[in-house]
């Protein structure tokens, strides 16, 4: 099987091959993925033959350094097929995984994982959620770490955790120092293949085309340099991940939005209504201007300005939009949004399923909410825009 990889000639030309890779080679195994449990390694061999994953990796370390504008639209080719699953699994090991491996690895481990992770031929999860708690993970991880004359044993659960039945290596988060708070808790490398690590399948109700799974760990046994980076930092390190990770989820959420609206604009019923087509028209142009903030929110991170105000606002605005227009979408549908295939041509179900699962992908709204305030109290907003009128010669931009 030949797979064309990723044109970087330019970013039309980008985008061209990323919707071509996408229809090509990706779409045609939604409606399996769907019905039988998730994406299996091929999308993840598909993806690393044709580039996906060096898109956002500085060259330096075998990427193509392109950064998140290219990756953002190689999510919008993947989410307009309604495919939310097969873009979270991508996601997970391009914007959470890797950043971390890059930012926080050793040359050993870098060397060990990331050139399998580039090529696709190895895919890694990201073991953070509990069975105790959601997003606030400093109160609620439970999963629990200890010094040994081996190294380190790694006991405890997590749910919940993206790729995790076909991974071949966890970053698992586990409390390192009860009384440290924030800074007792630390990210480990956890090859699936170590005695004491047991995965099983969970059967979700939406992302059906991703593979989601509960992790045991029982009294597993670590080396020594198993910890990413330095015992008690792994709080630091998710925090500078944290904006790349929103921003790309909020790009895939969008444009299931917008993909909702097409898809229900072209119902002969619908189109006929004057009371339907306003409501459609409404939603498009808030999509729009969605958008056109997280484009401006990419660029500027893009540029080496982006801060987690801007991930964390668009996060939140991005999933409250979503939620309302395809709802609004199966009301003015109706039955019609039920039927035939789940990822054949103007089917909503893809999307009705997974619309609340991503708003609490990558954090749910109301900690992302509150972590928008919590910057915004510390002058996150007005920093921005002395920055940007500094910029502009003091004119505002």
């Amino acid at each position: 099987m030949i797979i064309p990889s990723l044109r970087t000639d330019s970013p039309a030309a980008f985008r061209a091959s990323a919707d071509t890779l996408v229809s090509c080679h990706i779409a045609p195994h939604l409606t399996e993925w769907e019905a039988n449990g998730g994406t299996t390694r091929r999308l993840f061999n598909v993806a690393g033959r044709a580039g996906v994953f060096r898109v956002p990796v500085p060259v330096s370390d075998g990427g193509l350094g392109l950064g998140l504008a290219h990756s953002v639209a190689f999510i919008r080719a993947v989410s307009r097929h309604a495919a939310g699953g097969v873009a979270a699994s991508l996601c997970v090991q391009t914007h959470v995984a890797m950043p971390l491996l890059l930012g926080a690895g050793s040359d050993r481990q870098k060397h060990t994982w990331l050139p399998p992770l580039l090529n696709g031929s190895a895919i890694t999860a990201v073991a953070i959620t509990e069975p105790t708690g959601g997003s606030d993970l400093v109160n609620s991880t439970a999963t629990w770490a200890v010094r040994a004359e081996e190294g380190w044993i790694l006991s405890g659960e997590k749910t919940f955790i993206t790729n995790a039945p076909i991974a071949d290596c966890l970053l698992v988060l586990a409390r390192t120092d009860r009384g440290a708070g924030a800074l007792g808790l630390t990210f480990f490398l956890v090859p699936t293949d170590l005695p004491g690590v047991e995965v099983r399948d969970l059967r979700t109700a939406g992302l059906r085309s991703s593979r989601t799974g509960h992790v045991r760990l029982t009294r597993c046994v670590l080396p020594q340099d198993a910890v990413l980076g330095r015992p008690g930092l792994a709080m630091v390190q998710l925090a500078r991940v944290l904006p790349e990770e929103r921003l790309a989820i909020s790009a895939g959420v969008l444009e299931c939005a917008r993909c909702c609206v097409e898809r229900t604009a072209a119902r002969p019923a619908v189109a006929r209504s004057q009371t339907a087509r306003a409501e459609l028209a409404r939603w498009l142009v808030e999509v729009e201007a969605a958008e056109a903030f997280l484009d401006a929110a990419v660029h500027r991170f893009d540029q080496g300005g982006g801060d987690r105000l801007d991930a964390d606002l668009i996060k939140t605005v991005s999933a409250r939009l979503t939620q309302r227009i395809v709802n609004g979408c199966a009301r003015l549908t109706g039955t019609d949004a039920f039927v035939g295939s789940p990822a054949g041509e103007g089917s909503l179900l893809p999307a009705l399923r997974d619309v609340r699962v991503l708003s609490v992908f990558g954090g749910s709204c109301e900690t992302v909410r509150d972590s928008a305030a919590a910057e915004i109290l510390r002058g996150a907003a007005t920093r921005r825009q002395t920055d940007s009128l500094s910029l502009a010669g003091g004119r505002p931009v």
